[in-house]
């Protein structure tokens, strides 16, 4: 048996522990800064179509409560058109709102008997995650512009 061989296998695992300390961390720094567009389109596109379809056909919701995430939605769309930066923001917090208030009524009505309707959490935590990307935005704006 080679004397280093110990050695070269604790040097191996550091290694690799560090790249993915590495990649842990190119990982955050993308969810904290990367550009929210593409999220915020999403998410808005499932307010409009997914989220009423869901609420209604699953929680019984009436027009009033399939009506508000759609309407969500649609403004989401327009502020991401716009590129108006305190838009996005008040959007995403909208749909922010608007995907917690749906989690928060599947766990009070039928609680989420599949592992499809845990995406209500993937939602808020995308919604979340967008929200904060856009106040942090909106901040280093707002420090450039003076």
């Amino acid at each position: 048996m080679e004397p280093n061989k110990g050695n070269k296998r604790r040097a191996s695992l550091e290694t690799e522990l560090f790249l993915l300390k590495l990649k842990a961390l190119r990982l955050r720094q993308v969810w904290m800064y990367s550009d929210s567009q593409p999220t915020e389109i999403v998410l808005a596109l499932a307010n409009i179509f997914l989220a009423p379809l869901a609420l209604s056909i699953e929680l019984g919701a009436s027009l009033f409560f399939s009506l508000i995430p759609m309407m969500s939605g649609i403004y989401q769309i327009i502020c991401v058109a716009s590129d108006d930066i305190d838009c996005r923001v008040r959007a995403s917090m909208v749909t922010f709102g608007m995907y917690s208030a749906s989690a928060v009524m599947y766990a009070i009505t039928i609680g989420f008997p599949s592992p499809t309707h845990y995406g209500w959490l993937i939602f808020v935590i995308a919604s979340f995650g967008s929200m904060s990307r856009l106040s942090r935005e909106k901040i280093y704006r707002k420090n450039i512009n003076g």
